[in-house]
Formats: structure tokens, C-alpha cells, sequence
């Protein structure tokens, strides 16, 4: 790169932005997080429950160090052959600081990062997510909303007012009581009255609480009414992370792909980068996920820095424009899944630059609509600058 398409910021250099392009060129995160301290919220869900989701979704994680010596292991102490919270390792699971958990197996003491070592408390306020988006050149992150990071309707709406337009807020629906009216209630209040402009919806909370259920079962009629009722979209996770994964994703795959059929008028997002990284390497991006794309409806969310192991992932770039030559730029949106891909994959910047400064197949339209105007297209954002609410 030349350096006269660089500039100084006093703390390093960073590519030129060309301000009269912001306008009509934003980038937007359609895959951001901010939370209060992990486990700390009391409202939507159980908190006990919460805990033992937040270890379920960490079954696969082996990053496991002694605490008393700090020597590594590569045992998988979470790993379970079942899909039942009652089955998980007894462990005493527990939240400490600086983005960490620690466990205790034979009388032993470990530790385990889940997110990055700068989450001092184990949170991402807006304030320092504000920041983040800032140095990255961000202007609007989308926050996506698990249920282990709690019922953030309230949470959202107040980073919204300090912070008018960097927030476009999704909410949550607790997914095996999605048919119960108080639930639906919730929903509706996080839209209505927060000023949430979609819905997350997670299939692994199924899965884990033993609801073997399609998503075209009745029983969610009348949250799919609703959801076309409020006029907003569905950001999907249809990774159930149980044991038969593989299996399980290629049947939520299938409900997916009927479901976009028979709800033609809502839009929606695959999100966490099409396909689950634990999976990836094993099957690839099946012919079914990319028919699924293709439906008029659907969008997906692309990250491939959680995918492979070196910057900037020529395997990664490979797939990508796979993926672009079937589907069209058009079907495609950027996240970076932040604070967490802030340090386990890449910098948040190279995120961006990993589409903005590589993936040489793509043309600069491409790299626009990838990296924000798909996204504010979905919202139906005329000025991305302008305050959401």
C-alpha cells in the first residue's frame, strides 16, 4: 500500500477515509455485543440457568491453564456425550475477572479465557465498545443478543440514548416458551418500548433444555406472527452445539429452508458466519446452506477470521468468493462477533481490512455493500449518520 493512502493518527498509521464517502458508505458491525458483567443480569431467565447455558456453550473449549503453576493443558474438561444440562461435568463453573472462568476438576484449579483478558470485570460496557468502534472506523454496531449475556432490552435502550446512532439493538425471546403470551409480551416491549429493531433467535437453548421441536412447528406460530406484525427481521443461530452437531446443523439447515418459504415477507440473517467453526474444516459450506442464502429473504453474516488460524486466511478469501459467485455481494453482511474476536482471531481493524485491504476478488461496490450498506439496507437506514431512534 502507498503511503499516500495512509495516514498518521499520532498512535500508528491507519488507512485514509475518505469523509464525503461515509454518508452513502458506512460501515456497520452486524455482529456486536455490549453486556454487563456476564451472569449479572436476573431478569428474562433463571440465573442459575443462565450459568449452566454459559458452560453448555463452552463445551468445546480446551484453552484450560492451572491456576496454581499456569501450565497449559489441552484436556477438554467441558466435553460431554449428551445433550442434557443434568449430564455437564460437575466442575463448579464460575466467572472470575478479565474475561475468564475458572473450573475444578480432582481438587485441581483451572482457568479458561472465554472472551479477551481486557473485559476487566467479564463486561463490555458501551463506553469502551464505543471506543473500539472508534479506533476501527465503525460507525453502528448491531448487538446481537445470546441469552447468556442476559435480557439487555432496558440495556440497550440506555447505550442507545448515550450514544445516538452507534446502536442498532436486537431483542430476545426465550425460545422454548416462544408460544407463551408473557414471553411474547417481552418481545413486543423490546420493540415498542426500547426501540429494539429485530429479534435474535437461537435454536441451542432447545437443544439444551430437551425440546426436540422443528422451527416450523406450530408452536411458533404466533411468534412468527408477531415478528411480521412488528415488521422487523430475525438474526438466526442454528447452531444447537450438542454432540451430534454435524447432523443437527444440516437439520436446521432443512427448517431454515422451509421456513424462508413460508415466510416469504420476513427477512432474516444466518448469523456467526454461515457455517459453525468446530464444523467447518469437516463439511465445508453445503450446496443446502448456500440454496438456503439464495432465498429472497435471507442474508448472511460472514466471518471468516473465526474460521482459520492465519491472518489475512487465504482459505477464508477462497470460500468467500465462493460464497460471492453463488449468492451475490448483495446477500452478504460483515461482523466481527466483538469484544470476543477482538483478540481470540484478529484485531478488530484487520477484521475490516480483512475485506477492506485483501479479498482482492471482490470490487470496492462489493466491499461497500459487504461492509455496511447491506446491513443498513435490512434496518432501512436512509443516513447511516443520522440517529436510529
Amino acid at each position: 500500500m502507498k503511503k499516500d493512502s495512509m495516514s498518521f493518527s499520532g498512535g500508528g498509521w491507519e488507512i485514509k477515509r475518505d469523509t464525503k464517502d461515509l454518508k452513502c458508505c458506512p460501515i456497520i458491525d452486524a455482529h456486536y455485543h455490549i453486556f454487563p458483567r456476564l451472569c449479572s443480569q436476573q431478569k428474562g431467565i433463571d440465573p442459575d440457568l443462565r450459568l449452566k447455558l454459559l458452560q453448555y456453550h463452552s463445551r468445546e473449549w480446551n484453552n484450560f491453564w492451572r491456576k496454581d503453576n499456569g501450565l497449559h493443558t489441552d484436556e477438554q474438561f467441558l466435553r460431554f456425550n449428551s445433550n442434557n444440562l443434568a449430564d455437564m461435568p460437575k466442575v463448579n463453573f464460575r466467572l472470575t475477572k478479565f474475561g475468564q472462568a475458572e473450573i475444578t476438576v480432582n481438587d485441581v484449579n483451572y482457568t479458561m479465557q472465554l472472551y479477551p483478558p481486557t473485559l476487566v470485570d467479564n463486561d463490555a460496557p458501551p463506553e469502551r465498545m464505543v471506543a473500539e468502534m472508534n479506533i476501527a472506523g465503525v460507525d453502528i454496531g448491531v448487538l446481537q443478543c445470546d441469552h447468556i449475556y442476559g435480557d439487555l432490552n432496558k440495556y440497550f435502550a440506555e447505550a442507545r440514548r448515550q450514544y445516538p446512532g452507534r446502536f442498532i439493538g436486537l431483542a430476545q425471546i426465550w425460545e422454548p416458551e416462544a408460544d407463551k403470551t408473557e414471553r411474547l409480551k417481552i418481545l413486543e416491549q423490546g420493540i415498542n418500548e426500547y426501540g429494539n429493531k429485530g429479534i435474535y433467535f437461537s435454536v441451542e437453548p432447545l437443544s439444551a433444555m430437551q425440546l426436540d421441536i422443528s422451527l416450523n412447528d406450530l408452536k411458533f406460530d404466533s411468534l412468527w406472527n408477531l415478528v411480521q406484525q412488528l415488521e422487523i427481521p430475525v438474526f438466526w443461530y442454528i447452531d444447537d452445539r450438542t454432540h451430534n452437531r454435524i447432523e443437527m446443523f444440516k437439520r436446521r439447515i432443512a427448517e431454515l429452508d422451509e421456513w424462508t418459504q413460508s415466510h416469504p415477507d420476513i427477512p432474516s440473517v444466518i448469523t456467526h458466519g454461515l457455517v459453525p467453526a468446530a464444523i467447518i474444516h469437516d463439511i465445508g459450506i453445503p450446496d443446502e446452506l448456500i440454496q438456503l442464502i439464495q432465498r429472497s429473504n435471507m442474508l448472511a453474516e460472514i466471518l471468516f477470521p473465526a474460521k482459520w488460524a492465519v491472518y489475512p486466511y487465504p482459505e477464508g478469501q477462497t470460500q468467500l468468493k465462493q460464497v460471492r459467485d453463488a449468492v451475490g455481494a448483495e446477500k452478504l453482511i460483515w461482523g466481527s462477533d466483538s469484544p470476543h474476536g477482538m483478540s481470540a482471531w484478529c484485531t478488530y481493524r484487520q477484521s475490516i481490512e480483512f475485506i477492506q485491504l485483501h479479498c482482492a476478488f471482490l470490487t470496492q461496490d462489493e466491499k461497500d455493500l459487504i461492509l455496511g450498506l447491506n446491513t443498513a439496507n435490512l434496518f432501512g437506514i436512509e443516513n447511516p449518520l443520522q440517529t436510529l431512534d
